[in-house]
């Protein structure tokens, strides 16, 4: 393959004439076993490296990149969580021109923005891809004003779209791509989700570093870990141990294969390791979700808060249920005045299990709530529905999570709240995980060393929901003259 880049070759001054049928390229009829050979087949034929190590070489993928390219065809949606710098931008405009120029008709790769001039980054290694293969130059068209590269002989285009729930309407994509999805808003990713149905060969792509907020990609993570992803869901992590030390070099290669690949410089790794924010480092560098793994609570706190039975039978009462997909799981109750009671726990717990509990907790208290988050049990949690439970999803919302783990850590070590003091759910709360946002506030999360927490994300549910509605009731009584 020459290297001859014909910079600026994408944008004339007029249109170009429409192509004719027998301009069609050569790899139109290729015949290969599956999709992702073709692509990793294509990709290494035609494309050269565009910058950086190798440039003007042919592109070799390496051994986690192709093992990323037959995940997202095997596939429905695939989510990828990597460090930086580890060669995905590059690998995502190259699989986007792939899928454009293939030759099938109207074909749509879309690209979703999630960090700032994210998408742009992904677009602009396509076009450098384009712009270097002379059968790729002739054959496309770039249209800079909506932002669009279009593949002529097939009508096939390839565009950025800003994170808006409005911009995403009426897409009818073959490739969708979130770059950066650790940081990635749920309600568009889940958007571009609902779009798969739409066309047989959609796939999906996340990728990207870990965010600082527990976002779709973070849930994903931990319901591959529980063995519970749906089925055409798949998730690839690359990662270094947590915890481990920062200049730890056999960390670094765990975590960042384009290491071994021989494309990311560890002389590069080991300044940013002495002059970022560790915190950084471990989540852009290392790829790890940035959480404590020790207590939250100031030693002795929970145990320091004052104690109390469970609610008198007949007591207005919130339950909250919460735990892992198919695994574990608790259910914990809080009164309208604060005060925090366990009900019961499980592994391997069963649904009809969970629904006799739910039931004997209804037949004691007048259950105002039953919080419950709302991927888990979804089967169990309709039926209850149908049955005429009082249900509510929890609220995973980034302002809900840091408000409700703030206010709870602030009544635990101020001695406002109180509980039945059950060993269980002090276990838990002493496993429980926390990040620190940007902001300084708080998120709880589950422990990277799987130890259980569900009592005690159901107590934080379960109080947070019972001062709302605490707060809903009148403050006076009602007289009627």
């Amino acid at each position: 393959m020459t290297w001859s880049p014909v910079n600026s070759t994408l944008q004339g001054k007029g249109p170009k004439p429409t192509l004719r049928l027998v301009e069609m390229p050569p790899w139109v009829n290729w015949r290969t076993t599956s999709e992702s050979a073709r692509a990793i087949r294509w990709v290494e034929r035609y494309l050269p490296v565009p910058v950086g190590y190798g440039a003007g070489k042919s592109l070799k993928l390496a051994g986690f990149q192709r093992e990323i390219v037959r995940t997202l065809y095997d596939s429905l949606a695939t989510f990828v969580s990597i460090p930086a710098a580890n060669g995905k931008s590059t690998l995502m405009g190259a699989l986007a021109i792939e899928r454009l120029c293939r030759g099938d008709a109207y074909v749509e790769v879309d690209v979703l923005a999630t960090k700032r001039e994210q998408a742009a980054i992904t677009i602009e290694a396509a076009k450098r891809f384009v712009e270097a293969v002379p059968d790729l130059a002739e054959r496309c068209v770039w249209y800079a004003d909506p932002g669009i590269l279009e593949f002529r002989p097939t009508g096939s285009r390839l565009a950025a779209h800003p994170a808006r729930l409005s911009s995403l309407q009426g897409l009818n994509f073959s490739l969708a791509i979130i770059d950066e999805v650790g940081f990635a808003d749920d309600a568009l990713v889940e958007a571009l989700i609902a779009r798969l149905a739409k066309r047989p060969d959609a796939r999906l792509i996340g990728i990207g570093t870990p965010g600082f907020d527990p976002n779709i990609l973070y849930r994903i993570r931990q319901e591959h870990a529980d063995g519970a992803l749906p089925p055409g869901v798949r998730y690839i992590e690359h990662s270094a141990p947590p915890g481990c030390d920062l200049a730890d070099r056999r960390a670094w290669q765990q975590a960042n294969p384009a290491l071994r690949a021989g494309f990311l410089n560890p002389d590069a790794l080991a300044i940013q390791a002495e002059l970022l924010p560790e915190r950084a480092f471990r989540t852009y560098h290392l790829g790890t979700w940035t959480e404590a793994t020790a207590g939250w609570l100031p030693p002795g706190a929970w145990e320091a808060c004052p104690d109390q039975l469970p609610p008198p039978d007949g007591a207005e009462v919130v339950i909250a249920v919460e735990g892992t997909y198919k695994r574990t799981l608790a259910v914990v109750g809080a009164g309208l005045d604060g005060s925090v009671f366990f009900c019961w726990a499980a592994e391997a717990a069963k649904d009809d299990e969970v629904a006799k509990v739910i039931a004997a907790c209804c037949e004691r208290w007048d259950v105002l709530e039953v919080s419950h988050p709302k991927r888990i049990r979804t089967h169990l949690f309709n039926e209850l529905d149908r049955q005429g439970l009082p249900l509510q999803h929890w609220d995973a919302r980034p302002d809900v999570e840091a408000a409700s783990a703030n206010e709870l850590y602030r009544a635990i070590v101020e001695g406002r709240l109180s509980h039945n003091h059950e060993p269980l759910l002090a276990q838990h709360m002493d496993a429980l995980a926390v990040r620190t946002a940007v902001d300084g506030s708080l998120r709880l999360v589950r422990p990277d060393d799987g130890a259980y927490c569900d009592a005690a994300l159901a107590a934080r549910a379960a109080w947070w929901r019972a001062a709302q509605l605490a707060d809903e009731q009148p403050t006076e009584p009602i007289r009627i003259y």
